[in-house]
């Protein structure tokens, strides 16, 4: 099996030159080389952006009886660069058995000459004669040759097999089908996928790719590729560092004695004693953390103008370093950016949807101002907090917990309950509630230069007291009302002395846990490393990743205006595609201004071959892009959906309504999304260096050449074949599904043998110059490369696959499927010359290309 890569990126493109010397001669020959002449070819032929084309294959047409009068051509053709040749030579022979006479660049190893002695052909079967047509049919058939040998693939296929022929010529017959998706589907097609493209849906709310999210998170600390965690940026030894430190290590030491006072036992030893008082030591760290707030104020507001010589000699005596980010500037900005629009593309996303994301993108990494800084420092450590420490709350020593209040009117009661100890048990426990009392007052953390019993203990020694003696007093009367058993009295003493000893322990672990809920140092321990975030963030957002971060707001606001731009031209062409329907007046091509009216190439240059209809073939005849292309002459004969005459090509086919529907709006669309990722491919090296360069040349230049080449393609190729700018296989399954009964005829047409009937392209009264011996012929069956997965399957249900599978041809692009069967011509046929000598009466010497011939070469 024949099959070419895929063009891609360092891949020249193949490119069949064609040139029609019938009419171009003058052109050729105007030509400085004939290399100009294939440069201006490919650049009307290929999609902007094609850097390399592989131009060496040239298609020639010219007539009979100008082969050797166009000698001169010839030799420029082969004196250039390294040129593949095919030779279509149309008219009838020269003279008797001479079929033609041809300049002997012809006959090199390079070039093949294919011989159409009548362009309506004749239908026929080897080893057969010819029926007599009783309406004769005057369709010229040459313009579907031409447009089968201007695919590459073909071309190189019929060039080896007619240079293996005798003289290097052969007479082509063939029998081809033309698959055409009808045009209106196709446009429709285009038009839905353009308003799912060019929509303000906003795709999938995914994170953006590092850096970006990190730098719209304000996490640049987290970008660095150096350990030593986010205080790198922070001296220890500076100012800000000395502060941090001792504010820190002031609020940890007295968060560690106030856990150590939680203890019961702390109440009658010296655990968290030490030293100063711990409000003292709250009240030193707050001040430490104002003045750390203070300098960390200063610091963010000052930098928001930058830093001079001066501003740095002051960071440099804070203590702050402005680090070097490394690894993250314009070059992981544009390639984050490409990595998010290329799987937004992909998906694919609504453009201005995506547009407006990248704005609001470029919203969040902008650099804060100095005073949004500054605003964000009082937020985290007010005056009013910081009062709260400054000034600490001061040891609780109102009533006890109504648990303790039960436990002393408990206690009471079981000491005073035994009579024979029941007032000196009431005495005990009013005297061991009150000292427990007295103990936790002169024994309070924050005593330190006050009195031992302040004025506001009084309520709690005067509470504690009348309840315990309430308590005692109920035991007394109890005891004596219920003279308990003996041993039961002194057990109950036993127990209430145990109960009144335990509960000032237990009372001095309730009061300091609420002493230690009200100061609240965890909440000052937050704000200073709150603080201490906030500068860090500063100091690497605003600072160090001040340039990364205007250069991302930049790279994205331009990105978004050329996705806006791009939406509005691709809504531009659906509104011309909608107008075409609607008769009303299309307007101007939004491409034209580039490549002038109606698509047509530049005046002077060689042109394509063209449908009839357009122009004659080799005259640049090919409509305008996007208009539908005219059927070959006579397919209109056939029918739709009937075969038609063997040979003659058959009509657009198109799919039965809904048949395509979804299949060809995902393949439409994916062609649009490739065609994007075409345009936007040499704006992103651009976009990486120059944002403001690409905001001036905008996405216009680069989208209208692909979006014409795009109309181009699919009215020469229509939309089986993958465009010049696709980036997937050239397999086409979406249009597979589209194919429908299509791909059955299209097998049945490649299974016919090489002696079926065809229409051979020369007169009845011609047959006879060839030869058609079944060992002599060669068969050249090709498709559409886009249709090859539902003709593949066609070939193994019809059982025919494996046979002539290996025969045959992908193409690239075109439409028309079949077979080329090349039938060499009898010896005697050609007579071949290197140079001729014109008599005086213009005829052209003969005997030239005998071998007997002894003459002398003209100069």
């Amino acid at each position: 099996m024949t099959d070419t890569a895929v063009p891609g990126a360092g891949i020249p493109r193949p490119l069949v030159i064609v040139v029609d010397l019938r009419t171009e001669y003058d052109t050729v020959m105007a030509a400085r080389t004939f290399a100009d002449v294939q440069t201006a070819y490919a650049r009307t032929r290929v999609p902007a952006g094609t850097r390399n084309v592989d131009a060496d294959r040239v298609l020639v047409l010219d007539s009979v009886d100008e082969l050797v009068a166009h000698r001169h051509a010839y030799e420029r053709i082969f004196a250039g660069m390294y040129s593949k040749v095919v030779c279509v030579a149309v008219g009838a022979p020269v003279d008797g058995s001479i079929v033609l006479r041809r300049p002997g660049q012809l006959a090199g190893s390079d070039a093949a000459t294919l011989w159409v002695g009548d362009v309506r052909g004749t239908e026929w079967a080897p080893g057969r004669a010819p029926g007599v047509v009783l309406t004769p049919d005057d369709a010229d058939a040459l313009a579907p040759l031409v447009d089968v040998l201007s695919q590459p693939e073909v071309f190189d296929q019929v060039l080896a097999g007619v240079t293996e022929m005798p003289r290097s010529i052969a007479a082509p017959g063939m029998n081809v089908f033309v698959h055409r998706i009808r045009d209106d589907a196709v446009q429709r097609a285009r038009i839905r996928a353009v308003q799912r493209l060019a929509g303000a849906e906003g795709g999938v709310d995914e994170p953006w790719p590092e850096p970006l999210a990190a730098l719209a998170d304000e996490q640049g600390a987290g970008l660095a590729t150096t350990t030593g965690g986010v205080r790198e940026c922070v001296r220890p030894d500076g100012v800000l560092g000395v502060r941090w430190a001792h504010a820190e290590q002031g609020f940890k030491r007295a968060q560690q004695r106030l856990t150590a006072l939680a203890a019961p036992v702390a109440l009658y030893g010296s655990a968290g004693r030490g030293g100063r008082s711990i409000d003292g030591e709250i009240a030193d760290a707050a001040t430490v953390l104002r003045d750390y707030r203070d300098l960390v104020r200063q610091t963010v507001g000052r930098g928001a103008a930058g830093f001079d010589a001066d501003g740095r000699a002051w960071l440099d005596q804070v203590g702050v370093v402005i680090p070097e980010p490394p690894g993250l500037g314009a070059n992981s900005v544009a390639a984050a950016l490409y990595t998010r629009t290329a799987a937004a593309f992909d998906r694919p996303e609504g453009l201005r949807g995506l547009a407006e994301r990248l704005r609001e993108l470029a919203d969040r990494i902008t650099p804060g101002a100095g005073a949004a800084r500054a605003h964000e420092v009082d937020q985290s450590c007010s005056d009013g907090f910081l009062t709260r420490y400054l000034r600490p709350a001061a040891f609780p020593l109102g009533p006890a917990h109504v648990g303790i209040v039960a436990g002393l009117l408990v206690g009471a009661f079981l000491t005073a309950l035994w009579p024979a100890f029941g007032v000196a048990g009431a005495g005990l426990a009013v005297v061991l509630a009150l000292f427990g009392s007295i103990l936790i007052t002169a024994r309070r953390p924050d005593r330190e230069g006050r009195a031992v019993l302040p004025p506001e203990a009084l309520p709690m020694i005067v509470v504690t007291g009348l309840v315990t003696l309430v308590g005692a007093v109920c035991g007394v009367l109890a005891g004596r009302a219920w003279d308990p058993p003996t041993g039961v009295g002194p057990l109950a003493l036993v127990l209430g002395l145990a109960v009144l000893l335990v509960l000032p322990g237990l009372d001095w672990r309730l009061r300091v846990r609420h002493w230690d809920h009200v100061l609240g140092l965890g909440a000052a321990t937050r704000a200073l490393h709150g603080l201490h975030g906030l500068l860090v963030r500063t100091v690497w957002n605003d600072w160090a990743l001040a340039g990364p971060r205007r250069e991302a707001v930049d790279r994205a606001t331009v990105l978004a205006a050329l996705l806006e731009e791009s939406a509005t031209l691709l809504t531009d062409d659906a509104a011309a595609l909608e107008r075409q329907f609607t008769g009303e007046p299309a307007g101007p091509d939004p491409a034209a201004d580039t490549f002038g009216s109606g698509g047509r190439p530049t005046p002077g240059f060689p042109s394509a071959p063209a449908y009839p209809g357009g122009g004659n073939p080799g005259t640049g005849g090919y409509p305008p892009p996007g208009r539908p292309v005219p059927p070959y002459p006579g397919a209109e004969a056939f029918g739709t959906g009937a075969y038609p005459p063997p040979g003659r090509p058959a009509p657009p086919s198109g799919p039965p309504p809904g048949a395509a529907g979804a299949s060809l709006y995902d393949t439409v669309l994916g062609d649009l999304v490739d065609a994007l990722h075409a345009a936007f491919e040499p704006l992103w090296p651009l976009l990486e260096r120059d944002p403001a360069e690409v905001s001036r040349r905008g996405a216009a230049p680069e989208l209208r050449p692909v979006l014409r080449a795009y109309a181009d393609h699919l009215a020469h190729n229509g939309v089986q074949a993958a465009p010049p700018f696709g980036r997937q296989g050239q397999d086409r399954p979406h249009v597979g599904e589209a194919v429908g009964g299509d791909a059955d005829r299209i097998a049945e047409l490649l299974g016919q043998p090489a002696a079926h009937s065809m229409l051979q392209l020369c007169a009845s009264d011609q047959l006879i110059l060839l030869d058609h011996a079944p060992t002599h012929t060669v068969s050249v069956r090709f498709a559409p490369r886009g249709v090859r997965p539902a003709v593949r399957e066609a070939l193994r249900e019809r059982r025919t696959g494996h046979p002539i599978e290996h025969e045959l041809v992908w193409t690239g692009g075109g439409r028309m499927a079949g077979v080329l069967r090349l039938l060499p011509l009898l010896p005697g046929s050609v007579d071949d010359a290197r140079i001729w000598e014109e008599s005086a009466g213009g005829a052209d010497r003969p005997g030239a290309g005998d071998d007997r011939y002894d003459g002398g070469w003209a100069p």
